[in-house]
């Protein structure tokens, strides 16, 4: 799956989804059916989403791609609150572009943070901060790992 990579934290209702380097958007498509199947029997949860470290530009071909596999998986019917968390002006100008492009599909709750804390605080979850940059910082090193 490239450079995505996913955790679901069962006890907080949390799926922690991270998009490294350059990311294909095929390998995010793998990564969301996979993410459906193991999530098949859960009911409701919230998203964080970390593109911090993702090196894509803006393209609105892929975002329009997104926003149609989310108008027609069962996944997001399942999702209670998004926070995509960012870093650069262009990583944020891609997330609104997709808020903007969500919201005529669905009604969930989506918001651009600059911070891994400000994000858990608005998903209301009481999850660790700690463990959620551990997991993160895990991610980030699996691509590191394979670029040696």
């Amino acid at each position: 799956m490239g450079n995505s990579y996913y955790n679901y934290v069962e006890e907080h209702k949390l799926l922690v989804e991270c998009f490294c380097g350059e990311t294909k958007i095929e390998d995010v498509f793998e990564l969301k059916s996979e993410i459906e199947s193991c999530l098949d029997q859960v009911p409701k949860f919230s998203v964080l989403v970390d593109i911090q470290e993702n090196t894509d530009k803006p393209f609105h071909k892929m975002n329009d791609a997104f926003i149609e596999f989310y108008s027609k998986s069962k996944l997001t019917l399942k999702i209670d609150r998004i926070a995509v968390v960012t870093h650069t002006p262009s990583q944020v100008v891609n997330t609104i572009l997709f808020i903007d492009g969500l919201k005529e599909v669905f009604d969930i709750p989506i918001r651009v943070f600059s911070s891994i804390e400000s994000s858990v605080n608005w998903l209301h979850s009481d999850v660790s901060i700690d463990k959620i940059k551990s997991m993160l910082e895990d991610f980030k090193n699996t691509i590191v790992l394979k670029i040696e």
